[in-house]
């Protein structure tokens, strides 16, 4: 009997441990990550699955491309460095297929995967809350160009999105 507690308690633990290490990542980059604040422009699709989402597309994920783009192959880790520029708002200044070995204390290095013609970084959907969704979309239609977004970027490279921002609004993810 004491075998098959013990058992049990082994398969019990060891599912909770692959539960809490799928958002152990985005924590772990939440609360170690450097903030960096980038600007975006939204598209608002709804999903019966998930609710109500904004899509983010990011000036960051069309940098110019580096001369070597089209010899990489499509879902390839690709590393963006990035440095602050006008307005606090962070620009990439380089694209590499391996992660640079040496950059700048100010540049902050983010991991991507490199799409047909643009930069997947994994913080491309923002989830809105049921309550709010009206007044975001509609302050996202008046203000999309005035959209930015506060992310995280840990010391992998690995970025979570913290909140959207639409001129001195708010929105906490």
């Amino acid at each position: 009997m004491n075998k098959r507690i013990s058992w049990f308690v082994i398969a019990v633990l060891a599912q909770t441990l692959i539960l809490a290490a799928v958002p152990a990542r985005k924590i772990y980059t939440r609360q170690t990550g450097r903030t960096v604040v980038l600007k975006c422009a939204p598209v608002d699709p709804y999903n019966i699955m998930s609710g109500y989402y904004v899509i983010l597309s990011y000036e960051i994920s069309r940098p110019q491309i580096s001369k070597d783009w089209h010899k990489w192959r499509r879902s390839q880790t690709v590393w963006v460095v990035l440095q602050k520029g006008d307005n606090e708002v962070w620009d990439a200044v380089s694209v590499h297929d391996s992660r640079p070995t040496r950059t700048p204390d100010s540049a902050v290095v983010i991991k991507g995967r490199k799409g047909h013609r643009t930069i997947i970084y994994g913080i491309e959907s923002y989830f809105i809350p049921e309550d709010a969704r009206h007044e975001i979309n509609q302050d996202l239609r008046k203000n999309f160009d005035k959209a930015r977004v506060e992310v995280k970027v840990d010391s992998f490279g690995h970025a979570a999105l913290i909140k959207l921002m639409i001129e001195d609004r708010v929105y906490e993810y």
